[in-house]
Protein backbone atom coordinates (compact mmCIF):
# COMPACT_ATOMS: atom_id res chain seq x y z
CA UNK A 1 0.00 0.00 0.00
CA UNK A 2 3.13 2.53 0.64
CA UNK A 3 5.11 3.63 -2.37
CA UNK A 4 8.24 5.58 -2.70
CA UNK A 5 7.91 8.59 -5.24
CA UNK A 6 10.67 9.70 -7.05
CA UNK A 7 13.52 11.22 -4.89
CA UNK A 8 11.95 12.85 -2.95
CA UNK A 9 11.13 9.66 -0.61
CA UNK A 10 7.31 10.76 -0.48
CA UNK A 11 4.53 8.27 0.96
CA UNK A 12 0.93 8.80 0.17
CA UNK A 13 -0.67 6.00 1.74
CA UNK A 14 -4.52 5.55 0.27
CA UNK A 15 -6.46 3.46 2.78
CA UNK A 16 -9.50 1.25 1.15
CA UNK A 17 -10.08 2.77 -1.92
CA UNK A 18 -10.03 -0.34 -4.24
CA UNK A 19 -6.51 -1.67 -2.35
CA UNK A 20 -4.40 0.30 -4.57
CA UNK A 21 -1.25 2.02 -4.26
CA UNK A 22 -1.32 6.03 -4.95
CA UNK A 23 1.34 7.16 -7.24
CA UNK A 24 1.21 11.17 -6.70
CA UNK A 25 3.18 11.27 -9.97
CA UNK A 26 0.34 10.60 -12.05
CA UNK A 27 -0.98 13.02 -14.33
CA UNK A 28 -3.30 15.58 -12.14
CA UNK A 29 -6.62 16.85 -13.65
CA UNK A 30 -7.74 19.83 -16.35
CA UNK A 31 -9.64 21.69 -14.04
CA UNK A 32 -8.48 25.48 -14.75
CA UNK A 33 -9.85 26.83 -11.23
CA UNK A 34 -7.96 23.85 -9.08
CA UNK A 35 -4.60 24.40 -11.11
CA UNK A 36 -4.96 27.75 -10.06
CA UNK A 37 -5.50 26.88 -5.85
CA UNK A 38 -3.11 23.86 -6.65
CA UNK A 39 -0.18 26.91 -7.68
CA UNK A 40 -1.17 29.29 -4.83
CA UNK A 41 -1.63 26.54 -2.11
CA UNK A 42 1.96 26.48 -0.70
CA UNK A 43 1.78 30.27 -0.31
CA UNK A 44 -1.12 30.19 1.57
CA UNK A 45 -0.25 26.97 4.11
CA UNK A 46 3.51 29.05 4.26
CA UNK A 47 1.72 31.53 6.49
CA UNK A 48 1.76 29.93 9.66
CA UNK A 49 3.23 27.07 11.74
CA UNK A 50 0.08 26.77 13.81
CA UNK A 51 -0.90 23.01 12.59
CA UNK A 52 -4.48 23.22 13.46
CA UNK A 53 -4.62 26.91 11.52
CA UNK A 54 -2.61 24.93 8.45
CA UNK A 55 -5.18 22.11 8.06
CA UNK A 56 -7.79 25.03 8.52
CA UNK A 57 -6.36 26.43 5.51
CA UNK A 58 -5.97 23.49 3.46
CA UNK A 59 -9.70 22.82 3.62
CA UNK A 60 -10.64 26.24 2.80
CA UNK A 61 -8.71 25.91 -0.83
CA UNK A 62 -9.26 22.41 -1.22
CA UNK A 63 -12.89 22.74 -0.90
CA UNK A 64 -13.24 25.56 -3.65
CA UNK A 65 -12.40 22.64 -6.32
CA UNK A 66 -13.55 19.49 -4.24
CA UNK A 67 -16.71 18.60 -2.73
CA UNK A 68 -16.64 17.02 0.46
CA UNK A 69 -18.59 17.07 3.88
CA UNK A 70 -16.03 16.49 6.05
CA UNK A 71 -11.82 16.74 6.64
CA UNK A 72 -10.41 14.68 9.45
CA UNK A 73 -6.88 15.18 10.46
CA UNK A 74 -5.19 13.09 13.23
CA UNK A 75 -1.63 12.60 14.77
CA UNK A 76 -1.88 10.42 17.89
CA UNK A 77 2.55 11.90 18.21
CA UNK A 78 1.65 15.55 18.26
CA UNK A 79 -1.80 15.00 20.13
CA UNK A 80 -3.54 16.61 17.46
CA UNK A 81 -6.85 15.70 15.88
CA UNK A 82 -9.35 18.03 14.15
CA UNK A 83 -12.40 17.57 12.38
CA UNK A 84 -13.97 20.20 10.02
CA UNK A 85 -17.32 19.51 8.74
CA UNK A 86 -19.21 16.48 9.58
CA UNK A 87 -18.63 12.40 8.93
CA UNK A 88 -20.19 10.92 5.81
CA UNK A 89 -20.44 7.32 5.05
CA UNK A 90 -17.77 7.38 1.77
CA UNK A 91 -14.42 8.63 2.44
CA UNK A 92 -10.96 8.73 1.08
CA UNK A 93 -7.99 8.16 3.94
CA UNK A 94 -4.06 8.99 3.68
CA UNK A 95 -1.50 8.07 5.82
CA UNK A 96 1.09 10.69 5.62
CA UNK A 97 4.82 9.99 5.46
CA UNK A 98 8.09 12.14 3.82
CA UNK A 99 11.52 10.93 4.98
CA UNK A 100 10.79 9.05 7.66
CA UNK A 101 8.84 11.50 9.92
CA UNK A 102 5.77 10.76 10.43
CA UNK A 103 2.98 13.32 9.32
CA UNK A 104 -0.49 12.02 10.20
CA UNK A 105 -3.57 10.65 8.55
CA UNK A 106 -6.16 12.85 6.83
CA UNK A 107 -9.65 11.42 5.74
CA UNK A 108 -12.06 13.29 3.53
CA UNK A 109 -16.07 11.81 4.08
CA UNK A 110 -18.85 12.84 1.87
CA UNK A 111 -22.44 11.03 1.10
CA UNK A 112 -21.74 10.05 -2.16
CA UNK A 113 -18.63 8.19 -3.42
CA UNK A 114 -15.29 9.42 -4.51
CA UNK A 115 -13.89 9.10 -8.63
CA UNK A 116 -10.63 8.56 -9.36
CA UNK A 117 -10.94 12.20 -10.17
CA UNK A 118 -11.48 13.27 -6.85
CA UNK A 119 -8.96 10.88 -5.46
CA UNK A 120 -6.10 12.42 -8.10
CA UNK A 121 -7.05 16.11 -7.58
CA UNK A 122 -6.84 15.60 -3.46
CA UNK A 123 -3.69 13.72 -3.77
CA UNK A 124 -2.46 16.58 -5.66
CA UNK A 125 -2.76 18.87 -3.11
CA UNK A 126 -1.79 16.99 -0.35
CA UNK A 127 1.63 17.37 -2.79
CA UNK A 128 1.46 20.86 -1.71
CA UNK A 129 0.33 20.26 2.02
CA UNK A 130 2.53 17.89 3.44
CA UNK A 131 5.57 20.38 3.85
CA UNK A 132 3.93 22.77 6.04
CA UNK A 133 2.49 20.04 7.87
CA UNK A 134 6.45 18.69 8.30
CA UNK A 135 7.57 22.12 9.25
CA UNK A 136 5.09 22.79 11.58
CA UNK A 137 5.18 19.25 13.21
CA UNK A 138 9.57 19.98 13.61
CA UNK A 139 9.03 23.46 14.61
CA UNK A 140 6.70 22.34 17.26
CA UNK A 141 8.91 19.01 18.23
CA UNK A 142 12.24 21.58 18.21
CA UNK A 143 9.93 23.83 20.90
CA UNK A 144 8.88 21.22 23.04
CA UNK A 145 12.85 19.85 23.51
CA UNK A 146 13.99 23.03 24.55
CA UNK A 147 11.27 23.16 27.41
CA UNK A 148 12.40 19.70 28.70
CA UNK A 149 15.11 18.61 30.62
CA UNK A 150 17.04 15.77 28.71
CA UNK A 151 18.17 14.09 31.68
CA UNK A 152 14.89 13.72 33.40
CA UNK A 153 11.96 14.70 31.05
CA UNK A 154 10.43 17.21 32.85
CA UNK A 155 9.75 20.27 31.99
CA UNK A 156 12.95 22.98 32.30
CA UNK A 157 13.60 26.38 34.00
CA UNK A 158 12.00 28.23 30.51
CA UNK A 159 9.08 26.13 31.35
CA UNK A 160 8.58 26.86 34.52
CA UNK A 161 9.14 30.65 34.22
CA UNK A 162 6.47 30.54 31.44
CA UNK A 163 4.05 28.20 32.81
CA UNK A 164 4.24 29.67 36.50
CA UNK A 165 3.43 33.58 34.79
CA UNK A 166 0.41 31.62 32.71
CA UNK A 167 -1.08 30.19 36.05
CA UNK A 168 -0.78 33.13 38.23
CA UNK A 169 -2.95 35.12 35.73
CA UNK A 170 -5.24 32.44 35.04
CA UNK A 171 -5.80 32.28 39.06
CA UNK A 172 -6.25 36.07 39.28
CA UNK A 173 -9.03 36.24 36.34
CA UNK A 174 -10.61 33.29 37.87
CA UNK A 175 -10.21 34.09 41.83
CA UNK A 176 -8.96 30.46 42.57
CA UNK A 177 -6.22 29.13 44.18
CA UNK A 178 -2.40 28.30 43.35
CA UNK A 179 0.76 26.86 45.52
CA UNK A 180 4.13 26.00 44.28
CA UNK A 181 6.10 23.42 45.73
CA UNK A 182 9.80 23.37 45.78
CA UNK A 183 11.63 20.53 46.51
CA UNK A 184 15.80 19.84 46.73
CA UNK A 185 17.84 16.88 46.92
CA UNK A 186 19.11 16.84 50.44
CA UNK A 187 22.93 15.95 50.70
CA UNK A 188 23.27 15.64 46.95
CA UNK A 189 26.86 16.84 46.88
CA UNK A 190 27.51 13.44 49.16
CA UNK A 191 25.65 11.36 46.69
CA UNK A 192 28.17 12.44 43.42
CA UNK A 193 30.92 12.21 46.03
CA UNK A 194 30.32 9.15 47.23
CA UNK A 195 28.68 6.99 44.34
CA UNK A 196 29.59 9.43 41.09
CA UNK A 197 27.80 11.99 39.11
CA UNK A 198 25.97 8.39 37.20
CA UNK A 199 24.78 8.21 40.60
CA UNK A 200 23.85 11.35 41.36
CA UNK A 201 21.83 11.53 37.91
CA UNK A 202 20.23 8.45 38.85
CA UNK A 203 19.16 10.52 41.94
CA UNK A 204 17.50 12.90 40.18
CA UNK A 205 15.66 10.69 37.55
CA UNK A 206 14.44 8.66 40.39
CA UNK A 207 13.14 11.56 42.00
CA UNK A 208 11.34 13.04 38.84
CA UNK A 209 10.19 9.49 38.57
CA UNK A 210 8.44 10.12 41.69
CA UNK A 211 7.12 13.23 41.63
CA UNK A 212 5.22 12.20 38.08
CA UNK A 213 3.65 8.95 39.38
CA UNK A 214 2.80 10.81 42.88
CA UNK A 215 1.52 13.98 41.96
CA UNK A 216 -2.05 14.79 40.49
CA UNK A 217 -3.29 14.97 36.44
CA UNK A 218 -3.75 18.85 37.31
CA UNK A 219 -0.22 19.43 38.72
CA UNK A 220 2.86 20.50 36.37
CA UNK A 221 6.28 19.35 37.44
CA UNK A 222 9.47 21.08 36.52
CA UNK A 223 13.24 20.27 36.94
CA UNK A 224 14.12 23.77 37.99
CA UNK A 225 18.27 23.45 38.10
CA UNK A 226 20.51 20.83 39.01
CA UNK A 227 19.04 19.20 42.24
CA UNK A 228 16.31 21.73 42.66
CA UNK A 229 12.56 20.60 41.45
CA UNK A 230 9.31 22.63 41.45
CA UNK A 231 5.78 21.80 41.15
CA UNK A 232 3.07 24.11 40.13
CA UNK A 233 -0.50 23.42 41.79
CA UNK A 234 -3.65 25.07 39.96
CA UNK A 235 -6.71 25.43 42.03
CA UNK A 236 -4.81 24.51 45.18
CA UNK A 237 -4.44 25.83 48.82
CA UNK A 238 -1.84 25.70 50.69
CA UNK A 239 -3.60 22.68 52.80
CA UNK A 240 -3.86 20.46 49.97
CA UNK A 241 -0.28 21.68 48.28
CA UNK A 242 1.52 20.28 51.97
CA UNK A 243 -0.47 16.83 51.34
CA UNK A 244 0.50 16.33 47.66
CA UNK A 245 4.29 17.84 48.69
CA UNK A 246 4.51 15.03 51.94
CA UNK A 247 3.31 12.06 49.44
CA UNK A 248 6.01 12.93 47.48
CA UNK A 249 8.51 13.28 50.08
CA UNK A 250 7.52 10.02 51.64
CA UNK A 251 7.33 8.53 48.66
CA UNK A 252 11.47 9.65 48.15
CA UNK A 253 12.34 8.63 51.96
CA UNK A 254 11.43 4.52 50.75
CA UNK A 255 13.51 4.92 47.22
CA UNK A 256 16.23 2.28 46.61
CA UNK A 257 18.12 3.47 44.19
CA UNK A 258 20.59 1.57 42.71
CA UNK A 259 23.59 2.38 40.20
CA UNK A 260 24.96 -1.25 39.74
CA UNK A 261 27.24 -1.44 42.53
CA UNK A 262 25.84 -0.40 45.33
CA UNK A 263 22.30 0.78 46.43
CA UNK A 264 21.48 4.09 47.94
CA UNK A 265 18.59 6.40 49.05
CA UNK A 266 18.04 10.03 48.83
CA UNK A 267 15.48 12.06 50.93
CA UNK A 268 13.88 15.25 50.04
CA UNK A 269 12.99 18.95 51.68
CA UNK A 270 10.39 21.29 50.71
CA UNK A 271 8.75 24.43 51.12
CA UNK A 272 5.40 25.25 50.35
CA UNK A 273 4.05 28.53 49.11
CA UNK A 274 0.44 29.53 48.50
CA UNK A 275 0.02 32.78 45.87
CA UNK A 276 -1.04 35.58 47.81
CA UNK A 277 -3.08 38.50 45.97
CA UNK A 278 -0.90 40.78 43.73
CA UNK A 279 1.72 38.39 44.30
CA UNK A 280 4.06 37.50 41.34
CA UNK A 281 5.76 34.64 40.38
CA UNK A 282 9.12 36.01 41.73
CA UNK A 283 7.91 36.64 45.11
CA UNK A 284 5.79 33.12 45.16
CA UNK A 285 8.99 31.64 44.17
CA UNK A 286 11.00 33.50 46.72
CA UNK A 287 8.50 32.48 49.59
CA UNK A 288 8.50 28.88 48.48
CA UNK A 289 12.53 28.69 48.44
CA UNK A 290 13.07 30.68 51.73
CA UNK A 291 11.13 28.19 53.82
CA UNK A 292 12.60 25.52 51.66
CA UNK A 293 15.84 26.38 53.33
CA UNK A 294 14.39 26.54 56.66
CA UNK A 295 13.13 23.04 56.10
CA UNK A 296 17.18 22.58 55.34
CA UNK A 297 18.17 24.17 58.45
CA UNK A 298 15.95 22.42 60.84
CA UNK A 299 17.14 18.90 59.82
CA UNK A 300 16.09 18.27 56.11
CA UNK A 301 13.75 15.77 54.93
CA UNK A 302 10.74 17.66 56.01
CA UNK A 303 7.93 19.97 54.80
CA UNK A 304 7.69 23.63 55.55
CA UNK A 305 5.08 25.85 54.86
CA UNK A 306 4.97 29.70 55.87
CA UNK A 307 5.95 30.06 59.20
CA UNK A 308 5.07 26.52 60.31
CA UNK A 309 6.29 22.82 60.01
CA UNK A 310 4.51 20.47 58.71
CA UNK A 311 6.29 16.93 59.38
CA UNK A 312 9.34 16.08 60.08
CA UNK A 313 10.87 12.27 59.99
CA UNK A 314 12.86 11.53 62.94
Amino acid sequence: MEQPVNTENVKLSLVGQHGRAVDIATPQHDYIDAEQVAARLPAVLQTSLDLETIVGLFDKEVSKVLAYDGMLYHHQGVHCDIQIGRRSHHKCNYRLEINGVWLGEITLTRRSKFTDDDTRLFEDMLCKFIYPVRNSILFHQAQSAALQDSLTGLNNRGAFDASLKREIDLANRQHTPLALVVFDIDHFKAVNDTYGHSSGDLALQSLANVITSTMRNSDIAFRYGGEEFTLILSNTDSESAQLVAERIRTAVSKLSCNNGQKTFGITVSAGVAQLSRGENGTALFDRADHVLYQAKKAGRNQTKCADKIISKDN
